[in-house]
């Protein structure tokens, strides 16, 4: 017998679910364009455009000529945002709720005289929404320990993160500021049900023999989880089932299941139907963890309008 295991919080994360669903349900009714990729899944986005949906990357293609725009859930800049609010355009903000309690929090605090001080890619579009709600010069994105050193001293830091990173590596970059001797205030603002995947991602690794992470290129949750794995046991990352090469398999009764939160439901059945088309013995699919509690709703209820 084969096992496969397969965590409670693979695919898609109530954040992505909503902003899809919601995309969705507006092109029944007309137009829509979308602000870059509402996620960062091709084969979800290119679903997306079979119903008609227009991607675009420049905010002067937008109209109000009967057009619905919505925001993906990456944010955009906050001056962008107010510009849509003040416009006749009509939008839906699919934004992230933890991506838009990051923005809260980074204005709130840079308001009070607070340095920022941002783990994640600088070019990632949540880290530039982010920035853009500082209300001062003083913002830094670093991506390692070790940029912590080239930050000038400043009197008080505020230090969040990009909530697709792995939460051990915030860590460590928070130490590297306490060191410094800053007055510091940390906000954990890694995704929660992020968290929870890689933590699923770890037990899984843990527990096979190879481990098939499922993801688009772009996502940088799926990378986290691939990294979590590849550090454990041989794994392999793959956008679609059609790239599950079957000699990783093939002599291989322990397989893991890894699926970032961008992963359509469709993509991680065809790769479990793929290993069961391999496997010439009994297959058994075994659920690791358990889901999130959190809904797009609580999350906002619980850090504040």
């Amino acid at each position: 017998m084969t096992l496969v295991y397969i965590g409670e919080n693979s695919g898609f994360c109530f954040g992505v679910k909503r902003a899809i669903d919601k995309t969705l349900e507006l092109a029944e009714k007309g137009k829509v364009k979308t602000l870059g990729y509402v996620i960062h899944n091709e084969q979800a986005v290119r679903r997306l455009k079979e119903k008609g949906v227009e991607i675009i990357e420049n905010p002067e293609e937008l109209d109000n000529n009967g057009a619905f725009t919505v925001i993906r859930t990456h944010g955009v800049k906050k001056d962008l945002l107010e510009k849509l609010k003040s416009s006749n355009i009509n939008f839906f903000d699919a934004t992230c709720p933890f991506v838009i309690r990051s923005q809260r929090i980074v204005e709130k605090f840079s308001d009070q005289g607070y340095g920022i001080i941002i783990f994640g890619d600088p070019k990632h579009p949540e880290v530039v929404g982010v920035v853009s709600y500082a209300k001062t010069e003083n913002v830094f994105v670093v991506q390692k320990p070790e940029d912590v050193s080239n930050i000038p001293p400043i009197k008080k830091f505020l230090v969040v993160s990009q909530t697709t990173q792995k939460l051990d590596e915030f860590i460590e970059i928070v130490k590297k500021v306490i060191e410094r001797g800053f007055e510091v205030r940390v906000f954990n603002t890694v995704c929660e049900v992020t968290v929870d995947a890689q933590k699923e991602a770890y037990e899984i690794a843990k527990l096979s023999d190879v481990v098939i992470v499922v993801g688009g290129k772009m996502s940088s949750n799926t990378d986290k989880l691939y990294k979590v794995c590849k550090g454990i046991t041989e794994s392999h990352k793959v956008e679609t089932a059609e790239e599950l090469e079957s000699e990783w398999i093939t002599n291989r009764n322990k397989i893991g299941v890894v699926a970032g939160t961008s992963t359509p439901d469709w993509i991680i059945k065809d790769v479990i139907n793929k290993i069961k088309s391999i496997k010439s013995d009994k297959v058994e699919i075994v659920r690791v963890g358990q889901k999130n509690r959190y809904s797009a709703e609580s999350i906002l209820e619980e850090f504040g309008s």
